[in-house]
């Protein structure tokens, strides 16, 4: 390769026109750098060697870009790019903007041409000047003219928008890209000496600070800024700061910083704060008025923005929780509905495959399920057994019948027995079974099948799409639905198991009833023979008076335990009879006003020895009633004898009657004695009878009332008992038409 030398001092032709061009090159302004054809500098001039800080000799035989550094933001091989450029294309060309020299001593921005050489020599010439004065002229008005930009643009916002954030985060974009630094950000005093960084604009390769909290120390930059002064930080690296706000600042670590207070009213609202990675800025004076203005405008925008963002605040929150709650009340509604479906479809049946049917397609179409099963658990809890299934996909193989040894899968059937509900069981712990439903993306819910007594099998769902609207809590709702269910269908067979043998046991009694008064009857029929005739023997014997007497009372006696005994055997024959048949019995027309003293007068004489006051009262508009005489007279004879039997001497009975609209009602009210709440409800059962200290003081088998109650219905009327206060009345309610 041949190289042009410019430097030769042979005195001939040719050298003389190589220092002539070597001088007029020296006699320009910009800096002129000539390469051969492989870009390897030949000469260049005085200014060049200025320019580049690169001597001649040290520059000659280098390649160019190892002489004249450039610098761009964008093209970190601009200057090699460029050069194959024109040495393919053989064209001229520039440098894009923004394109600096790297010196020594800094950054110069520059403006240069890169050109082929003519003729048959091969390489570029490339000149250049450095372009600092006409970029700082450019740049002060484009700074000033982004100032003004800035000012209005705040300004325009505030007027435009009431939304602090949005206010914030374009003012410190606008700042950072003014002022040419690294980062703008605005950190809000959460309290006197305590703040956080919320908003934030930065350079690309800068590690974000919002979010952060520092600590603001009464230092001397504080005070300034409580005093609304702009602090100016040319070097944040000089001294050791504490660890407050600057502190944070230097590890971050930033060179430089321009502190502006932002105050609402006279509130130390925050503050705005400029930094840049070089040191030693001097921070400019119209740069220090520039974000002194804005702060002055974001300290009125904070005032009116305030007081609407809390507005917006409680009308977001607000629209927020209705949104919530209209989606909660849908999917509760849209759950309810699938649950009352499948309740009422469920309540239906007391067939236990017809509800588990019944709940799988109910549950399947509701939730658009891929697979649902229903599978029961044996008693020992060690197989299961899906027993029934939905799946709509008919060209799958059918499930019913598989079973699952429980302990081979133990982890997922434990939670299971546990009667925890799994949503997303991992596929690794199902069954084969189940895993070929358990897609990626899906859900699948297994819920157990339990009641009080424990866990009787499993629902599952398997969807490959989730259905939106529907939530999958349904199928532990379902679940327990199906076991309430099935419960109810166990213990209706279990009822009417019962039922018939409840029957056969009521045949029994009555066939035992039948012999038992059979049996009875006829002794007590030989014994009243015969008690006749030892009472008129010992009438019309002559036997002395006192033997006589004797004889006589233990006559007595024997009649009185006979006719107990025969009316014991009457009243189970009676209730035996009200229980078989609902034949209406036959009515006749009576005057109460004449039946009722005669009634009460047969009971004088015992309440007379007992020393009772019995008393009646008729109700004049009461006289013609049609009843089952038999009945009535037997109902109020075991409520008066009842009376009599407990109220203790000196106490009141008395029988009153009244007329009602459509009714007639017959009260035996006795005073002295009261009946316990809890004993109040079981009087009218049958062999009931009161606790006491003496429970055969009185006697009796706790059938009259019983007796009365039936009887009472019988006649298609009604009997309550209430007790307090002393005193316990029986109310009898008959309808005044016959009784059909």
């Amino acid at each position: 390769m041949k190289k042009a030398v410019f430097g030769s001092c042979e005195p001939t032709p040719h050298s003389l026109t190589q220092e002539m061009l070597l001088s007029i090159l020296n006699s320009l302004g910009d800096g002129v750098i000539v390469t051969d054809g492989e870009g390897r500098v030949v000469t260049m001039n005085r200014m060049a060697v200025q320019l580049t800080g690169c001597t001649l000799e040290t520059a000659q035989g280098q390649l160019l870009p190892q002489v004249l550094r450039l610098s761009h933001p964008q093209y970190p091989n601009l200057l090699a790019e460029l050069m194959q450029r024109v040495l393919r294309e053989g064209v001229s060309t520039g440098l894009p903007r923004d394109t600096r020299l790297v010196r020594p001593d800094g950054l110069d921005y520059l403006s240069a041409t890169l050109a082929p050489l003519g003729g048959e020599q091969q390489g570029l010439v490339v000149t250049f000047r450095e372009i600092n004065r006409h970029r700082q002229l450019e740049d002060s008005l484009r700074e000033q003219a982004q100032r003004e930009h800035l000012v209005r643009q705040v300004a325009s916002r505030i007027h435009r928008s009431l939304d602090l954030a949005t206010i914030l985060q374009t003012a410190v974009a606008e700042i950072r890209l003014c002022l040419q630094v690294e980062r703008v950000f605005v950190c809000r005093l959460l309290r006197e000496d305590w703040g956080e960084v919320v908003h934030e604009s930065a350079a690309p390769v800068s590690a974000s600070l919002l979010g952060q909290q520092w600590l603001f120390s009464d230092g001397v930059e504080m005070r300034s800024l409580r005093r609304g002064e702009v602090v100016a930080i040319a070097d944040l690296q000089e001294t050791a700061r504490e660890a407050d706000w600057l502190g944070q600042l230097q590890r971050v670590p930033l060179g430089s910083a321009l502190v502006t207070p932002i105050f609402q009213g006279q509130r130390l609202w925050g503050l705005l704060v400029a930094t840049d990675t070089r040191r030693g800025r001097a921070w400019l004076t119209g740069e220090q008025q520039l974000v002194e203005q804005l702060a002055l405008q974001l300290g009125i925008a904070i005032d009116q923005a305030q007081l609407v963002q809390q507005l917006r605040t409680l009308n977001s929150m607000l629209e927020t929780q209705v949104q919530e709650r209209t989606a909660e009340l849908q999917q509760a509604l849209n759950a309810a509905q699938v649950l009352y479906t499948v309740t009422e479809q469920v309540r239906r049946s007391l067939d236990e495959q017809q509800i588990f049917i019944t709940a799988l397609d109910c549950l399947g179409r509701a939730l658009g399920a891929d697979y649902c099963w229903v599978a029961l658990y044996d008693e020992a809890q060690m197989w299961a057994t899906i027993a029934y299934e939905y799946l709509p996909n008919e060209t799958l193989p059918s499930t019913v019948g598989t079973r699952i040894e429980l302990g081979h899968y133990r982890e997922l059937y434990q939670r299971l027995l546990d009667g925890e509900v799994w949503h997303y069981p991992p596929v690794d712990l199902l069954p084969p079974v189940y895993a070929q439903f358990r897609q990626v993306g899906g859900q699948m819910v297994l819920a157990p099948i339990m009641d009080d007594q424990g866990v009787m099998g499993e629902l599952g769902v398997a969807l490959a799409r989730p259905q939106r609207g529907i939530p999958m809590d349904l199928v532990p709702q379902v679940a327990n639905q199906c076991a309430i269910a099935i419960r109810q269908a166990r213990l209706y067979q279990q009822s009417r198991a019962q039922v018939v043998e409840l029957e056969r046991l009521h045949r029994l009694k009555d066939d035992f009833l039948s012999t038992v008064s059979h049996e009875l009857r006829t002794p007590l029929s030989n014994m009243k023979l015969a008690l006749k005739m030892l009472g008129l023997t010992l009438r019309k014997g002559n036997i002395n008076a006192t033997k006589q007497a004797k004889l006589l009372q233990y006559l007595e006696i024997l009649e009185q335990e006979y006719e107990r005994e025969a009316q014991l055997i009457q009243d189970l024959l009676l209730l035996r009879h009200l229980d078989g048949t609902c034949e209406p019995l036959p009515q006749v027309s009576l005057d109460i006003q004449q039946w009722l003293p005669g009634m009460v007068q047969r009971f004088a004489s015992q309440a007379e020895q007992k020393g009772l006051h019995l008393t009646y009262t008729l109700d004049p508009q009461l006289t013609q009633v049609t009843v089952h005489l038999f009945s009535l007279e037997r109902i109020l004879t075991e409520l008066l004898t009842n009376a009599l039997k407990y109220t203790p001497p000196g106490g009141t009975i008395h029988v009153a009657t009244e007329r009602l609209p459509h009714h007639w009602q017959l009260q035996v009210t006795n005073t002295g004695v009261e009946i316990p709440p809890q004993d109040l409800e079981r009087i009218f059962e049958r062999f009931y009878r009161v606790p006491r200290h003496n429970p055969w003081e009185h006697g009796g088998m706790g059938l009259g009332l019983a007796l009365v109650q039936r009887l009472v219905t019988h006649l298609g009327g009604r009997i309550t008992a209430t007790s307090g206060q002393g005193r316990t009345q029986f109310c009898v309610v008959f309808p005044l038409a016959p009784a059909s």
